[in-house]
């Protein structure tokens, strides 16, 4: 029997996530993610949440649903549950959250938020990176899962729409960046030629559509 790659816990998709250096253009467009994210960050100590295999370069210290994830990194790392952070009030700097949401009850999402706020400092940044559900992505990644290009579909609570996603962090925090991210070469993100990765200042240069949606949120003075 294989090992499990993921499972629920308290209602939440932890998993251990596919090895995406096995996709170049797919790996080089997450390094991209990561320079996006990194220019939004102030100095000082950053968090992240659900890292999965490969933490963010900015990140001190990561907390981390599947456990083996947390023991392998190079950082530190802890195995946790992001509603309920077990930092102290005002920890942070910074906390990163990369395409990870969509695996958190939509009902439990809003105490993630809060939690954030909580641990980060006034001036605080939360910098967020979720997929967003376009037609588009809709079309691609439900015609790969069907020929078997891709693994199997964990995303049981959907994606979060733009608005969704804004809201949510507007909630705690005043929004100060939002950027809609996405190309149609994103079809052939899913190969694993390293061909594949020349393709990226094409996808660089056609960012019209809705894949991914990058939210960039400032905590006040005040905490409600």
């Amino acid at each position: 029997m294989s090992e499990p790659t993921w499972d629920v816990q308290d209602g939440a998709i932890v998993e251990r996530p596919r090895n995406v250096r096995k996709h170049p253009l797919l790996h080089r467009i997450y390094e991209r993610h990561d320079e996006l994210l990194a220019e939004q960050l102030p100095a000082g100590r950053t968090l992240e949440l659900a890292f999965g295999q490969h933490m963010h370069p900015r990140a001190d210290i990561g907390l981390e649903g599947w456990p083996s994830n947390a023991e392998t990194v190079r950082k530190p790392a802890l195995a946790g549950d992001a509603r309920a952070l077990p930092f102290g009030d005002d920890s942070f700097d910074a906390v990163i959250g990369r395409r990870f949401l969509h695996h958190v009850p939509p009902a439990d999402r809003p105490e993630i938020l809060r939690e954030t706020a909580r641990v980060l400092r006034p001036g605080g940044r939360v910098a967020l990176l979720e997929g967003t559900p376009g037609l588009y992505r809709k079309l691609t990644k439900g015609a790969a899962f069907r020929l078997g290009l891709l693994e199997e579909d964990t995303d049981i609570y959907g994606h979060l729409s733009e608005t969704a996603v804004t809201d949510l962090v507007s909630d705690s925090f005043t929004i100060i960046e939002k950027q809609t991210l996405g190309s149609p070469l994103m079809l052939a993100s899913i190969s694993e030629s390293d061909a594949s990765a020349r393709l990226l200042d094409l996808y660089e240069r056609t960012q019209f559509v809705k894949w991914w949606t990058l939210v960039v949120g400032e905590r006040p003075e005040s905490v409600a």
